[in-house]
């Protein structure tokens, strides 16, 4: 240990000697890892997967049952809820959820400005498929219509002033509801059981209503609805459930291969049996995408973070680069003093740990200006993309992966100096 604090001596007293070439060697690092950082965080989020244990077991069923002729059609991306009806005729899914979002306003009485909430209307298994934390009460029971409503605890505390108000009476447009549940705070990044239209990218809904209990009152669609027949969006309780007026979303929880196989099949068979019945005459394509697979199935995967995460890998490489130029420029200025160490008895060992001094060093004052850089480059991208501005937080795996890459930077810019100085030519080394 001592004798690595003589190496860390050493390097300091090199960067006296010429600190300008060393503080240029690292403004290029920094710049250069500071815009890969930026870039790496939003690709990193928007690539990640929300549920890693179980992810590769829940699934988005979508069928051809639509009163049109089509070939080579996918199907439609939102169900209506006849199709959900049918798709739930059989209990090979550990658990299923059927769900839509929409737009309302929320407020304790009559006499208090309406909060404007975004509304996720769903059934009782949601919670439980997506791992959604429960802070307060207790989820509905069963998936029967009920005046009763769950509250993020954000959506609690901004009505109220605090968390704990299970069984609070609300007015949910006008609507008596009370409030059987509020959850513990959430966010699940990306957001893939909304991946229609890019809402992958969204904020967590403000509050959750059953989903009976969203088609009695009315409410349509805030983000994908489409209707193959003449069924009036305007008389949901009943039109809506029984037409071909599309859209929910369905998930299933498959947990096993055979599970998975067995709903495929249930599907085909459903699928057949409403052809043969003259419902459907299009030829079946169904689809069972996995959960992690969701995003690129909807072509909601952006372009832009893509193109950004090309170009910042090549100005990396050029910063890179540079950086070796200088520091190789900074090594032939001091080719003499690392001469005349291996001619004292240094052993290329020594020089190798003098080298790796100077490795953290420069890796401490690069981590530093990149993490500063990254921080401003996060923040203009915000303000270039807002939709992404949910993705740009740092958890420990990627600072860890980021500060990793940074030493590893640091060392590539010294690998070829450290070369030169331990193995070439002694007797050259001195004559120059």
């Amino acid at each position: 240990m001592e004798q690595f604090i003589y190496y860390l001596k050493v390097s300091f007293k090199g960067i006296k000697r010429a600190p300008l070439p060393y503080a240029l060697t690292i403004f290029i690092l920094s710049v250069g890892l500071g815009v890969f950082f930026a870039n790496a965080t939003f690709y990193y989020q928007l690539n990640s997967d929300p549920l890693p244990h179980k992810s590769d077991k829940l699934f988005f069923p979508m069928a051809l049952m639509a009163p049109y002729e089509c070939n080579d059609c996918k199907p439609p991306s939102v169900l209506s809820y006849s199709n959900i009806e049918k798709l739930s005729q059989t209990d090979i899914a550990s658990k299923a959820a059927a769900m839509y979002s929409a737009d309302g306003y929320l407020r304790q009485s009559a006499e208090q400005a309406p909060l404007p909430v975004s509304i996720r209307i769903t059934q009782r298994d949601f919670f439980s498929m997506f791992d959604v934390p429960i802070l307060h009460g207790s989820i509905w029971p069963d998936n029967s219509a009920r005046a009763e409503v769950i509250l993020t605890k954000a959506s609690a505390e901004k009505l109220f002033g605090r968390a704990d108000v299970v069984g609070e009476k609300l007015l949910l447009d006008d609507r008596h509801v009370t409030v059987s549940a509020v959850l513990d705070s959430w966010q699940m990044l990306p957001r893939l059981y909304d991946a229609n239209n890019r809402n992958h990218l969204g904020d967590a809904d403000d509050i959750y209503l059953p989903l009976e209990s969203g088609y009695d009152m009315n409410y349509l669609s805030n983000s994908q609805s489409q209707t193959f027949d003449d069924t009036d969006y305007r008389q949901l309780s009943t039109q809506g459930r029984s037409g071909a007026m599309h859209q929910l979303q369905y998930w299933v929880q498959l947990d096993t291969p055979a599970q998975q196989q067995a709903y495929r099949q249930f599907m085909h068979n459903l699928v057949q049996d409403e052809k043969a019945a003259g419902r459907h005459p299009s030829e079946p394509n169904n689809q069972l995408v996995a959960m992690r697979d969701i995003v690129h199935y909807f072509g909601g995967e952006s372009s832009d973070i893509k193109a950004f995460a090309l170009v910042t890998l090549l100005f990396l490489l050029v910063c890179l680069f540079n950086a070796s130029h200088l520091s190789l420029n900074r090594y032939l200025s001091n080719q003499y003093e690392f001469s005349l160490r291996r001619a004292l008895g240094a052993s290329r060992a020594q020089l190798q740990l003098q080298m790796l001094a100077d490795v953290l060093l420069m890796a401490l004052f690069t981590i530093l200006g990149a993490l500063l850089t990254g921080y401003a480059g996060i923040k203009l991208m915000n303000q270039l993309l807002p939709s992404n501005r949910l993705f740009s937080s740092w958890d420990m795996p990627l600072l860890l992966s980021l500060l990793a890459i940074a030493f590893a930077c640091s060392y590539l810019v010294t690998l070829y100096p450290s070369l030169r100085a331990s193995f070439g030519s002694l007797n050259q080394q001195l004559k120059e």
